[in-house]
Parts: structure tokens; C-alpha cells; sequence
């Protein structure tokens, strides 16, 4: 059921209700019956921050997003740990792609999103024509190699901030006083969990739930022509551990970008943006 919606320059916004209840905040570009890219976004980013990716491929497909479920939810609702259930993610997902009234597409995971789109891919196989995981977060923590040290640091926060409502009202304290990121070269909004407590208390559930999944176990089980990118001026995540789930895939190519941080899908006509577009048109014409 589709509640409402806004148009902003470049997508339309609206909002769908998930199976549990759980209202979805989604975009799309206006649906023609183009071949569609599905982009899934990172935890707690809003679904404007996928402008530039938008405004990239829409000349040529119908491309969709939503913001994950209830970190950013202004309602004082309260919160379960099963409400962020990876299998929840990949519901919301079919739920999107429902409204949007849209029956395959070309997968997109970024950072947290190449994670759920493992897990859609291993329980709706028939809906993805292709994967393109970006930058992904696989959270392979026991692998030193693996492991960035934001990366590292990230997890203890946020597993501290899962703890109780004081656990993470002390971590969004700390990270309040620490504002390190502010000045970065980071896309304007890319900190909102952070900026609030009752976002932050829903991130680091739903960050709880992610990290338990066995990604490496998803990966061995997807057949969809795959490409997974990576960079060597990536901070957050790294390319070893893209380079472990990719060589557990059984059909998935890998690009190492020297230059790319983690951040350029979401810039306006960047290499990683060039790069989605090519692999995508070799696999959908």
C-alpha cells in the first residue's frame, strides 16, 4: 500500500508498509518499464543521499531505494532486536519492489547493502538478474586482514550502543564530543545515525543483527553473475575482504579501483559510478 509521496529533482518519494508493519520510506525515478536497477543503501542513510546515483542512470533505467527500516523512524515506537532481522531487510526490500510494481533488476549493494543483497539473492534468487556488491561490508571481524580500523572501531561502538538505552547514550556522547568525521571529505548527511540518540540505539541493533550473519556462507550459495568493486583508498572497508567473498562466489568478476575510497557511489559522475554503468549495460542489452 502506498501512503504518500513527494517529488524531489530528481526521484519521487513515497512510503510502502513492510509485513511486519514497519513503514518504508522509498525512491524511484519514475517507472517506464526499463530494465530497473535496485540500489540498496547503506544503514541509516536517507534515500536523498542516492541523488547522484540517480541522476547517473536514470537516462536509461528505472532505478529504486528505500532507507532501511526504523533507524531513522521520528515516531517514539518502540523497537524490538527481532525487528531488524536480516530476513526483515530482505522483505523490505520484495516490499519495495512490490509498489514499485517491478518483477527483476539489477542488484546494487553498497557497504551494508552488499550484505543484504547476498541474503536476498540466497532467498529470492529469481528476482535479480545481476549483483553488483560496492564496497561491501562482509564484517569478517575474526580476519585481521579483513578489518580496517574504522572498521574495528565501528564495531566496538556500536556493539557497546546495543547494549541498553544508557550504553548508547554514553557512545552517542562520546561520539558527539568526537566529531572527526565532520572534517572529512565525506558526502553531506553520510553521519546521520550518529547525530541522534534514538538513531544511533536503532543503528547499533541493526548493526548487531548484520554482524551475526555468515556472509561467506551466503556467498558460496549465489550463482547470479556478479562484480564486486573495491578500492585502495577505502578506509572503512578494504579489498581483502572483498577479495575472500569474492573468491567464494561461483560467477563474479572483481574491480580494484587504486584510486577509490569508499564514498563514490554517492558522487556525482565518479569512476565507481562508470564503472556500475558499464558492467550493468554488458549484462542488460
Amino acid at each position: 500500500m502506498i501512503l504518500g509521496g513527494k517529488v524531489t529533482p530528481s526521484m519521487r518519494v513515497e512510503t510502502v508498509s513492510s509485513p511486519d508493519g514497519v513503514e518504508l520510506k522509498y525512491a524511484h525515478c519514475g517507472l517506464s518499464g526499463r530494465p530497473c536497477i535496485a540500489l540498496i543503501m547503506p544503514f541509516g542513510l536517507r534515500v536523498e543521499l542516492a541523488e547522484a546515483f540517480f541522476n547517473f542512470y536514470k537516462s536509461r533505467y528505472d532505478v529504486v531505494t528505500w532507507e532501511s527500516r526504523l533507524i531513522l523512524d521520528s515516531s517514539a515506537r518502540e523497537v524490538r532486536p527481532e525487528d531488524f532481522a536480516m530476513l526483515n531487510h530482505v522483505y523490505d526490500l520484495v516490499s519495495v519492489l512490490r509498489a514499485c510494481r517491478v518483477s527483476r533488476v539489477a542488484l546494487v549493494g553498497y557497504c551494508s547493502g552488499a550484505g543484504i543483497g547476498l541474503a536476498a539473492a540466497n532467498r529470492f534468487p529469481q528476482l535479480f538478474s545481476s549483483l553488483t556488491l560496492v564496497h561491501g561490508e562482509y564484517t569478517l571481524l575474526s580476519d585481521e586482514s579483513c578489518t580496517t580500523q574504522f572498521s574495528a572501531d565501528i564495531d566496538s561502538l556500536l556493539s557497546i550502543a546495543a547494549q541498553s538505552n544508557e550504553a548508547a547514550r554514553q557512545v552517542f556522547e562520546k561520539v558527539s564530543s568526537d566529531r572527526s568525521m565532520a572534517t572529512m571529505n565525506l558526502p553531506a548527511g553520510i553521519d546521520t545515525p550518529f547525530t541522534k540518540l534514538p538513531y544511533l540505539r536503532r543503528h547499533a541493533l541493526t548493526y548487531l543483527a548484520y554482524k551475526s550473519t555468515d556472509f561467506k556462507r551466503l556467498a558460496r550459495s549465489v550463482s547470479h553473475r556478479s562484480l564486486l568493486l573495491t578500492g585502495n583508498r577505502d578506509a572503512q572497508t578494504n579489498v581483502e575482504s572483498t577479495r575472500k567473498i569474492h573468491g567464494l562466489m561461483r560467477n563474479a568478476d572483481i574491480h580494484v579501483d587504486p584510486d577509490a575510497d569508499h564514498y563514490g557511489i554517492l558522487r556525482e559522475d565518479s569512476k565507481t559510478l562508470a564503472t556500475i554503468w558499464n558492467y550493468l549495460g554488458e549484462q542488460l542489452h
